[in-house]
């Protein structure tokens, strides 16, 4: 099979399963909780490189806690509880260098867990789980990443950030900015919920943070001499490569709906 009809099907098949999943708020939680999962052992592989011990065990166990406590707050007591346990854990490993150990389990806590449980919370701003929104923040994503490919390859000339991406342009930028915005139009046209104006102030934030992420990603994998976190996803690379832009998204769509939003309503 050749690798363009590997990148279809299976980038087919994560799109739908995104989409079907983002339905409810139990298929979003079970499916985030598995992404997040996998995301860990393939950031593993990066530290590994780098001659980093890291614990994928006790990162699961706070990220999953950590996880929970943002959705529940009432359980909050118990990521302080697993924080400290982890911690004086540290007294007795012997390790050569326990502050970078750590490090590396609450950096990876902090890039993955905590961005993909605001997804969440986006969808329960109000009392109805809005399932519209969600759906509709994911395709400005998966726009945006196309539309900057597209642009790239079209009309690429000027190197965006060499250094870590050879392959980005400014051209892709540009484009991704243009179209991300005109499909965030689209999608308030198409009655996913929120003004024409919000859905075209998204498209504009979803441009940028997501090739900021996507470079992020470039950056920790050249780090370790890498070029794909995986191979879950055939013809893509691993899980980290196809939600780097959703991390980063995600936390801004937070503050969007949770911070700025309100402002301008009031």
């Amino acid at each position: 099979m050749s690798n363009i009809k590997k990148r279809i099907i299976y980038g087919s098949l994560y799109i739908a399963s995104i989409l079907i999943a983002a339905i409810s708020t139990i298929s979003m939680c079970i499916l985030l909780i598995l992404i997040a999962t996998l995301a860990t052992f393939e950031i593993k592989k990066i530290f590994q490189k780098q001659k980093i011990n890291f614990n994928p065990l006790s990162t699961l166990i706070i990220g999953y806690s950590t996880f929970i406590s943002i959705l529940k707050p009432e359980f909050i007591s118990v990521l302080f509880l697993t924080i400290l346990i982890y911690l004086i854990g540290l007294m007795y490993k012997n390790l050569k260098d326990p502050i970078v150990n750590a490090s590396t389990l609450f950096f990876s806590v902090i890039y993955i867990f905590i961005p993909l449980s605001l997804i969440i919370l986006i969808g329960n701003q109000s009392q109805v789980y809005e399932y519209k929104t969600v759906i509709g923040l994911f395709i400005l994503i998966w726009s945006s990443d196309s539309w900057a490919y597209a642009c790239g390859k079209l009309f690429g000339n000027q190197k965006l950030y060499e250094l870590i991406s050879p392959k980005k342009t400014w051209e892709g930028f540009i484009g991704a900015i243009f179209f991300t915005t005109f499909t965030g139009l689209l999608l308030s046209f198409l009655g996913f919920g929120l003004s024409p104006l919000e859905w075209g102030i998204l498209g504009m934030i979803t441009a940028f943070f997501a090739t900021t992420g996507d470079l992020f990603q470039s950056m920790l994998k050249r780090s370790s001499n890498i070029k794909d976190t995986g191979n879950i996803l055939p013809g893509h690379g691993g899980i980290l490569d196809r939600i780097d832009s959703i991390l980063f998204c995600f936390p801004v769509y937070y503050i969007y709906f949770y911070h700025f939003k309100p402002l301008i309503a009031y």
